[in-house]
This record gives C-alpha cells, structure tokens and sequence, in this order.
C-alpha cells in the first residue's frame, strides 16, 4: 500500500507526467507553507510587542505599534523573497535563469525601481520618525490616521471609513496634527451695539469654566485675547487657548457651546450676517416703494 508514495512508483505510473506533476505540487506547498507562516508569525509578533506593553513602565505605545507593523512588514518580505526563490529554483534550471537575466534585467531593473524607492522612503520615514502608528497626519492633501506602515507602503484611514494605502516613495509632504501642544483660537463675531464689558465677562466666565472641565489635556489656560477685528457691522472677539495634541476639539466645542449660552442669558448679541443682509434688503426695496 505505502508503495504509491515510492519515487520509483511514481515515475513508473506517471510516465511524462511525473514531473510536472510533482512540480505543481512542490509549488502548491510552498506557496502554502508561505501562507501559513506569514498569519502564524504575524501573529507571534504582534503578541510579542503588545506584551512589552505591560512589563514597560513609562513605555511610547505608538512607537511600540510602529515597531510592530514594521516587523511585520519585514517579515512578510522575507518569506515572499525565500518562497519566491525557492519557486523559482524548482520551475527554471539555475543556468536557464542566469541566461534570461541578461536579457530580462534590464526590464526587471526598470520595475524594482519604483520598490527600492519605497522602501528606502519607508526606511528614512521610521528612522527620521515623521510619524507613528496612531498618528493623525496629512500626507500629499489625504487626511487620516496611521494604521500601518510598512517599508513599501503608509496605511491609513479617514474619518469616514475610507481605506488609503500609499506608496512610501509617493510621499512629498508629511503634515503631523499630533506632534506637540494644538493651539485653541475661537472667534466670537459680536454686533456693535452689544454692551462689550458684559461681553468680555461672559467670556472670562467661559474661560474660568472650560479650565476646570479640561484640566487634563490644557497646557496653556484659556484667556479673552480682546478685539481682533472690527468690519463695517461687526467686531471679532478672540478666545486663545493649548492643548494636549489631539485634545483640541473637544475644548473648542466646548468652549462654543458654552459662549452661545452665556451670551444668551446675558442678552448679548452676536452679529448674524443673514439676518443683517436680509434687513438690508428689506430696507433698500421700502425705499424703493416709497
């Protein structure tokens, strides 16, 4: 029975046949094999660093989850390059590839351009640590935050959902919104006619208020700046304010939210430009008519 597994039997029943045969087969395994070790070991790594997470004290969980996608990455490559070798090395004698180098390199060499330029950008982009996994970036107009980055490509996803993968070597620009303290600026449009010492008290309160709420993640209390601007209708009040990186929105909704009520219960008002276009042609059309 165990005979048919016998090389010798094999080539007795299958003639001609034997070698391609065993040929599919060797590549069907090795691109199985491939498979199986790029999930397993994918896994292992991602376990491995998301331990390092707990036994570090003080430890930088983003550079930790970009030194993970990285490996990764890396790894994933090396079994693409060892599967791929060892496919080629079974299809094609070592001399029939020797002789297509000669006259396939050139066409090759012009196709691994592109490669080596994302990779070595991908290299420069970790060493030079122009962002990390979790970062919220821009990078060439696309929005998003990390997900990946790997040496030949940058993953990211938006607020919406959509998906980027990008070329390391198509990156130009790089603008990162979570490197360093975010600035706080709200403008508060105020009519000329509104009492302005009620108005700036009423924003001191806001301040006073959003420096309680958001203590944590403040740098740099909230203050009333002053008058900004002053247009034909209307005068601008400046509220000025740091935080934390990526902490920013949240203050100013609040701050928003909060200004509208005061200055609600404190009758102050705000200018309204459609309500003031409106009146103004209402007013030149009685003209008109009279």
């Amino acid at each position: 029975m165990w005979d048919i597994f016998d090389e010798a039997f094999l080539r007795q029943h299958l003639g001609k046949f034997y070698t391609p045969v065993i040929g599919t087969l060797k590549i069907i395994i090795i691109i199985a094999v491939s498979i199986i070790l790029i999930k397993i070991g994918s896994v292992l790594i991602r376990k491995l660093f998301e331990r390092q997470k707990s036994l570090k004290f003080n430890v930088d969980v983003k550079k930790i989850d970009t030194m993970s996608s990285l490996t990764v990455s890396v790894f994933r490559y090396v079994i693409y390059l060892i599967g791929g070798t060892a496919i080629l090395s079974d299809v094609f004698e070592l001399k029939s590839v020797l002789a297509a180098a000669g006259v396939g390199g050139i066409a090759i060499g012009l196709g691994a351009q592109s490669l080596i330029k994302d990779v070595i950008s991908g290299f420069f982009i970790i060493l030079e640590d122009q962002f990390s996994v979790g970062d919220s970036i821009t990078l060439d107009g696309l929005t998003g935050t990390v997900e990946e980055i790997g040496l030949r490509v940058t993953k990211l996803r938006n607020s919406n959902g959509d998906f980027y993968i990008i070329p390391n070597g198509e990156i130009k620009k790089v603008i990162n919104h979570v490197r360093g303290n975010r600035a706080v600026i709200v403008d508060v449009p105020i009519a000329y006619s509104s009492d302005m010492d009620r108005a700036f008290d009423a924003a001191q309160r806001v301040c006073e208020i959003v420096s309680e709420e958001f203590s944590s993640v403040i740098v740099e209390k909230p203050e009333v700046q002053g008058i900004t601007s002053m247009g034909d209708r209307s005068m601008t009040l400046r509220i000025f304010a740091r935080t934390l990186p990526n902490q920013q929105w949240g203050v100013e909704r609040r701050i928003r939210r909060l200004i509208k009520d005061e200055f609600d219960r404190n009758n102050i008002e705000f200018f309204d430009r459609e309500r003031f276009l409106f009146e103004k042609r209402v007013a030149e059309g009685g003209g008109q008519d009279g």
